[in-house]
């Protein structure tokens, strides 16, 4: 079963359309709607919407969580009692984040990396910056101008745990980076593991390779990085869609490294030295 948590402030009809359509998927059971307690212009906004989205999921008798959402502290309080007993029960938990200010964004991703089956969504909307006056007219530098009036207090730092996170084990992490960056290089996809391993410079007719491959691939698989296909007697190794993502990144990473590698110079000393 799964439960839904929305925060309401602006665009509520974004909110509801993200709703439907994730409850044609997924079979919810609870529904929480977050609004801003601040006495203040957002909260004002926050309140009236969260009572318009309330009327239209009655049917699923919402559970209003008054929160401010530029309070780390706050929110944590909050909303990581209520989305750890959830999970708990074994329930998927699905997050929008579409309207959550910088600080609820940062705060919400914290608890779902703590947290599991928890997952984060946005609803984009179907026209964006319909409100921003044409580039290159007389208009779009005043309106610019006219945005531009807000004046900085001191930055807030925000709480992050001082523990990482590291997807890859430190023990495997080598041959699990040269997977995902062989599977990047090769379009995302293996037709089978021993091309993989082929690929990796390795012999796929030694069974200690083979075998410590096929425990890698399932703990990538795991992590939600790669999954496998079966195609008739062999197993297809692919990259998910965050394994694509992450698989990018160490591609570019490993590509930076080469570069930066120190060029051996090369001297002409005399003979006899």
């Amino acid at each position: 079963m799964v439960v839904v948590v929305l925060y309401i402030c602006f665009n509520p009809t974004l909110a509801l359309d993200g709703f439907e359509y994730l409850r044609r998927l997924k079979p919810i059971e609870k529904v929480y709607i977050l609004y801003d307690m601040k006495k203040d212009r957002y909260g004002a906004v926050s309140k009236r919407n969260a009572k318009k989205v309330y009327r239209k999921l009655s049917f699923f008798r919402p559970q209003p969580v008054k929160v401010n959402p530029v309070s780390f502290e706050n929110v944590f309080f909050k909303l990581y009692p209520l989305v750890y007993a959830e999970s708990l029960e074994g329930r998927e938990i699905y997050i929008d984040v579409t309207s959550m200010p910088p600080e609820m964004v940062s705060c919400v991703t914290t608890i779902a990396l703590m947290v599991p089956r928890v997952y984060l969504y946005v609803v984009p909307a179907i026209q964006r910056g319909d409100f921003i006056p044409n580039p290159g007219t007389p208009r779009f530098e005043e309106w610019l101008e006219e945005k531009d009036n807000k004046r900085g207090l001191e930055p807030v730092k925000l709480m992050l745990p001082e523990e990482r996170l590291e997807i890859l084990d430190d023990s495997e992490k080598p041959l699990a980076e040269r997977i995902l960056i062989t599977l990047y290089e090769k379009g995302g996809k293996a037709n089978a593991i021993k091309d993989l391993i082929e690929w990796c410079g390795e012999n796929p007719r030694d069974n200690v390779v083979k075998n410590r491959y096929s425990r890698m691939i399932d703990d990538l698989v795991r992590k939600g990085l790669v999954y496998k296909l079966h195609a008739g007697r062999e197993k297809q190794v692919c990259l998910t869609e965050f394994g694509k993502i992450y698989a990018k990144a160490l591609y570019r990473i490993s590509q930076k490294l080469k570069q930066a590698r120190p060029v051996a110079l090369i001297r002409n000393y005399p003979t006899g030295i």
